[in-house]
């Protein structure tokens, strides 16, 4: 049996009239990378805050390694197995590097600051004010704020958000080997390659509830629709030969030319086909995603500021 690292049962949280999480349950297993995924006011974050013990359930219970986040003795253990970037994450400007994982450090008892720095490749930067660094370096000094003491369970509430592309695919490298070096990892995103790369398992979360959850190939498979191949340009003798053998085609914003098939093989029947008809074209292939789930489970996608279009 695998163990449970954290155990959500109907959790609720109300702000007076506003439910911010409305009967929200799900488990993450020891060693896993487990997302919520959702647009903001999900109520992804607050979620994540109830198990980290900085808010308290309107009702319901949540267990971090069997330990109640409503019981004032169990808080204690949690905080010490536990590490926590938060959204608004930020330090102290006009301490260096290595001064501020130190002040994380000194809550821990951590001796292991040196081994964090320079897995994160902060070591060499070290002496460098925090005020000074970019926006990337400032959101490693936060997971590394969140791994002294070697928690056994670390949140990371959207970590990459307002990250360019290369800083953003540094954090995830960091979090991959997170997930190598067995910590257990809570990650909220709502950014869909996020989550599909790095995640085990993903709870969609809409408007306080979780929409459907699973293992990421389980929820493409089951909701993420067809491959599809997507062609530039395609005359209408060319898109009427393909429907005339049973494809269904699409044509999309641009003049773009989508064909779905039930397999990426699929592609060599279909240009065959298309060449033996004197038409040269060569789609490109987009298996199914995350993002094709999300669309068909809640019927709207997300963009890349986390709202819902």
């Amino acid at each position: 049996m695998v163990d449970e690292a954290v155990a959500a049962e109907e959790l609720v949280k109300k702000y007076g009239d506003v439910t911010a999480v409305d009967g929200v349950s799900f488990k993450v297993y020891v060693g896993e990378v487990f997302s919520l995924l959702g647009p903001n006011g999900a109520g992804k974050t607050t979620t994540v805050e109830i198990l980290e013990c900085l808010r308290t359930p309107t009702s319901g219970e949540a267990y971090i390694k069997g330990l109640s986040v409503k019981n004032l003795g169990d808080i204690r253990k949690i905080k010490q197995i536990i590490g926590v970037l938060p959204q608004e994450f930020n330090a102290v400007d006009n301490l260096t590097v290595l001064e501020n994982v130190q002040l994380a450090a000194v809550a821990k008892q951590a001796d292991n600051i040196r081994d964090v720095l320079e897995q994160l490749g902060l070591w060499q930067i070290r002496n460098k004010l925090f005020s000074k660094l970019s926006g990337g370096q400032k959101r490693r000094v936060g997971i590394a704020m969140a791994l002294v003491g070697n928690p056994e369970i670390v949140f990371l509430d959207e970590p990459t958000t307002g990250l360019d592309p290369e800083a953003r695919r540094e954090t995830w490298l960091y979090i991959k080997n997170l997930r190598k070096s067995g910590a257990t990892v809570i990650l909220t995103t709502h950014y869909m390659e996020e989550a599909e790369r790095l995640s085990d398992r993903v709870a969609v979360m809409v408007k306080g509830r979780i929409a459907v959850e699973g293992r990421v190939r389980e929820l493409v498979a089951s909701h993420g629709g067809k491959t599809r191949l997507v062609f530039d340009f395609l005359d209408e003798d060319a898109v009427g030969v393909l429907r005339g053998y049973g494809y269904v085609v699409e044509r999309v914003q641009g003049g773009r030319v989508v064909v779905k098939v039930d397999r990426e093989s699929d592609v060599f029947d279909v240009v065959a086909l298309l060449r033996d008809r004197g038409f040269e074209a060569y789609p490109e292939v987009r298996q199914p995603g995350l993002e094709d789930v999300f669309l068909s489970v809640i019927g709207s996608r997300l963009s890349e500021t986390g709202e819902l279009v």
